[in-house]
């Protein structure tokens, strides 16, 4: 993974909401109204939240009939990982 890459990642996760929603959907799959309730923020930030992340790369969404579903892009948090590795060492974290 490229710096530029990289960079857009530790932007997307610098935000408290951000990691907030990440937790949320880590273990299992959520809609933006779900994901409201349980951070008690509004359903726009939810929204705009989750555009960022997902223009990071971060989560997936499935729709189902007029209900998204959003979940943790395993694939691209472990590329996150090793970029991180390859750009700073094994002993960075």
């Amino acid at each position: 993974m490229n710096e530029t890459e990289l960079v857009k990642i530790f932007k997307a996760l610098s935000v408290e909401s951000r990691l907030k929603i990440v937790k949320l959907i880590k273990d299992q799959t959520l809609c933006v109204n779900a994901i409201t309730r349980k951070l008690d923020i509004s359903q726009s930030a939810v929204s705009q939240h989750l555009a960022v992340l997902k223009e990071a790369g971060l989560v997936h969404n499935d729709r189902y009939g007029s209900i998204i579903h959003y979940s943790i892009n395993k694939k691209r948090l472990e590329q996150f990982r090793e970029g991180i590795k390859e750009n700073f060492g094994e002993d960075f974290l």
